[in-house]
């Protein structure tokens, strides 16, 4: 592999490790969020669901790929490593607030499994870093 497509494949691992980072915060910073916020920062869920659980609201993201795509030399031959990805995340609500986010996400990259996440969550863990929105 030469130089320029192993740094570029150590940045896209690291964007990939920082993006999953953010999505696993957001399964603590987001509970308690309000159902009205949640709709405010990451949108109209694109399912929707009830049981005596509570609510569900579910988000599927397919990011377009990006980064490098290189093949990486392993023994007996080489692997290709690339940054596709897709998500599913899903909230759980009860009484109108956050009580549970989870993650199902398959990614090309390895250490970055919820990476593609990040879109769903950023906004809302923006919003509540900065105060904008009260967690109860």
């Amino acid at each position: 592999m030469n130089r320029a497509a192993l740094l570029a494949l150590l940045a896209l691992l690291g964007c990939s490790a920082r993006d999953s980072q953010r999505a696993e915060d957001g399964r603590e910073q987001l509970v308690g969020l309000r159902a009205d916020d949640l709709r405010l920062c990451a949108g109209v869920p694109n399912l929707t669901a009830t049981s005596a659980g509570g609510d569900f609201w579910t988000y599927d993201r397919s990011p377009p790929a990006s980064g490098v795509s290189a093949p990486v030399p392993v023994i007996g031959g080489s692997l290709s490593v690339s940054a596709g990805s897709t998500c599913r995340v899903t909230f759980q609500l009860v009484d109108q607030r956050v009580t549970r986010v989870g993650y199902a996400a398959a990614s090309d990259l390895p250490l970055s499994q919820n990476a593609a996440c990040a879109p769903v969550v950023q906004g809302c863990l923006r919003l509540v870093q900065e105060g904008a929105v009260r967690r109860e």
